[in-house]
């Protein structure tokens, strides 16, 4: 289903290697010869990150441009070097997913004339500006929406929940939002919710595994984990099968649909997850930061916000029933 979404924004499929510093042209059109830089805060090997980087160098390929990824290696200092180096050697435009959210301002500054379109890390909307600085990503607190709209269906017969919370980085634009939702959503239900454990596992599962061991050796009851994505969510899962906890009484829910998480659904581990369309966002991502770095207007993709300084694409339900929709 993943292909099959994308096919349908790009129109055609194009075949790639990976994410380096080179893109192959494969049509010729008013986009030749267009530059973008992507620099980006996660590491190599971030699946999420590999993805969305991949269906931005596909579009891009596709309409004879060439997206460049640079990878910022934690460093805010680098990351603005990487984007001044864009603006000195000829590159039209700059996708970025930012170090710091909160240096949104520091990255326009050290961008010169070129527009930014900001990915996955979400600056202030005051930061932002139409035509010129875009956020482009699935609006997070749809995320959270939707594993609290499961869970109370679950949970339809009891009165009070016990919940165990994994959140993301602190301060990250995508846990803030899954975790604001997800509570608005438990919190107004009109049950009893009691957040009986709740830490940040900085999206990493062996952090999450060792959050829930040490929530388990202090005797913490819990009726169900929800985890901002499935990387934590596969850490809950290794330390309930530490301890021999049986994960058919103890739901599981994550966040992005990974090829991982779509599998330990499958295998009966976890039982939801929202599928974060990264492939589409980075073809998206892509397709506007190539019409503004040509000089043309986004203010018509079907995709803007009404306030024409966001980009949505859509997250989707993933449960038993069509994980495995999500697996190619």
């Amino acid at each position: 289903m993943k292909k099959t979404i994308l096919s349908i924004i790009l129109l055609l499929t194009v075949c790639i290697s990976g994410c380096g510093f080179s893109s192959s042209k494969k049509s010729s059109s008013a986009s030749d010869g267009v530059k973008i830089m992507f620099t980006y805060s996660q590491e190599e090997g971030n699946a999420f990150r590999d993805t969305l980087a991949e269906g931005a160098q596909e579009y891009a390929s596709s309409v004879g441009a060439v997206v460049e990824c640079a990878y910022a290696e934690h460093s805010l200092e680098k990351q603005i070097e990487q984007i001044k180096t864009a603006q000195s050697n000829g590159y039209g435009a700059v996708m970025c997913i930012p170090e710091d959210a909160s240096t949104a301002r520091q990255l326009e500054a050290a961008a010169g004339d070129l527009p930014i379109i900001f990915c996955n890390n979400a600056p202030d909307d005051a930061t932002l500006k139409e035509d010129k600085y875009i956020y482009c990503a699935s609006d997070e607190g749809v995320a959270g929406e939707l594993q609290a709209e499961y869970i109370l269906n679950q949970f339809a017969s009891k009165e009070e929940i016990n919940v165990l919370l994994l959140k993301g980085l602190d301060g990250h634009a995508a846990t803030v939002g899954r975790t604001r939702t997800l509570k608005e959503g438990l919190n107004g239900s009109g049950k009893k919710i009691n957040y009986v454990f709740e830490d940040f596992a900085d999206f990493d599962t062996d952090k999450a595994r060792e959050e829930v061991n040490f929530a388990i050796s202090k005797g913490i009851k819990f009726d169900l984990i929800a985890c901002n994505n499935d990387s934590m969510a596969r850490g809950a899962i290794l330390a309930c099968q530490d301890n021999h906890i049986d994960l058919k009484k103890v739901p599981i829910l994550g966040v992005d649909a990974t090829k991982d998480g779509c599998e330990a659904i499958l295998a009966g581990e976890m039982v939801f997850t929202v599928y974060q369309p990264a492939a589409p966002q980075g073809a998206e991502a892509a397709k506007a930061a190539i019409e503004l770095a040509k000089g043309g207007t986004i203010t018509n993709f079907k995709s803007i916000s009404k306030d024409k300084l966001h980009l949505w694409v859509p997250f989707e339900r993933v449960d038993a029933s069509n994980a495995k929709n999500y697996l190619n």
